[in-house]
């Protein structure tokens, strides 16, 4: 079932949600625009250009005594209504999704499975050498390479060409654990959940991990610990927008890497989208059951020094 918070703003395409935000300044605190409920565990979303409509990965029952194989891929159209529940099925736990190549990408736990969107097939599962991958978010670079980070393994691997290796071994006790994602112009970033004390100290909050795509250094965004991190998209301005799982909470992050607080949600924001000319923020709450799409776009002062 769908709730409709506001009035329709579009009737269909998300171009006439352009106009109208266009036409009229974009809120310093995120706006919600639409609701829609009966997911199961929705992990992230990502929006389709070509055929203007959304794909969600639910992850079924998780965790202990979970059902195997019951994770799945939702279809919306481009207002959030639900074309097809189960659209994909026979998943794990599918969470991370990318699109590239005409292809939907998902970090399943045990594969990096591979969705022709066209036909609405699944036409490979991509794993390590020696078993399952424990995989998580996926994203793809502008050349159509995906990259998947594996748990098991703390190893990001690498899709290219139709070759499945490991790209960058990671030294977790850096960066955390990555488990956010995302492409971006010469590099990856990495979004952690902890990283582990030193010394039998106090873990501390995730932060943002970059490696270079021409050499594979590590580098970092900023100095000071984010949060949990799961989601991490790019505001068009410089900076990014985050979601904190365990807080609930959406952030905005500077190219400095200062982090401020946009929007109070629950526990289990996961990971988001956000469509820097439509100002549309859409966020699985993976506890709730529910996505959530808001208007939104950084204030200009926030332009970066490039721009």
């Amino acid at each position: 079932m769908r709730l409709a918070l506001h009035p329709r703003i579009a009737p269909a395409a998300l171009a006439a949600l352009l106009a109208c935000t266009h036409a009229m300044a974009a809120p310093a605190v995120p706006e919600p625009v639409w609701e829609t409920d009966g997911f199961s565990g929705p992990e992230s979303v990502v929006f389709d250009r070509a055929r203007e409509r959304f794909y969600v990965s639910n992850m079924g029952s998780w965790g202990e005594g979970a059902t195997p194989g019951d994770g799945f891929i939702s279809l919306l159209d481009a207002d959030g209504k639900v074309l097809e529940r189960r659209w994909i099925t026979g998943l794990e736990n599918p969470k991370g999704l990318a699109l590239a190549n005409g292809r939907l990408y998902v970090g399943d736990d045990d594969a990096l499975v591979e969705i022709d969107a066209g036909t609405a097939r699944i036409v490979a599962r991509h794993r390590p050498d020696d078993g399952h991958g424990g995989f998580n978010d996926c994203t793809a670079d502008a050349e159509g390479n995906v990259y998947v980070f594996s748990r098991r393994l703390d190893t990001v691997f690498r899709l290219s060409d139709g070759r499945f290796e490991p790209w960058a071994k990671v030294d977790t006790g850096i960066t955390g654990k990555p488990n956010g994602l995302r492409a971006e112009a010469g590099r990856l970033l990495m979004g952690s959940w902890v990283v582990p004390g030193t010394d039998g100290g106090e873990d501390r909050l995730g932060h943002l991990s970059t490696v270079d795509f021409a050499d594979r250094s590590v580098g970092r965004i900023g100095t000071v610990p984010i949060g949990h991190i799961d989601g991490i998209e790019p505001d068009g301005r410089g900076g990014y927008t985050i979601t904190d799982w365990t807080r609930g909470e959406l952030l905005r992050v500077s190219a400095e890497g200062e982090a401020t607080p946009l929007l109070t949600l629950t526990k289990g924001a996961a990971d988001h989208l956000y469509l820097v000319d439509e100002q549309l923020l859409v966020i699985p709450q993976l506890l709730d059951d529910v996505v959530r799409a808001y208007r939104w776009a950084p204030p200009a002062a926030a332009a970066s020094a490039e721009e």
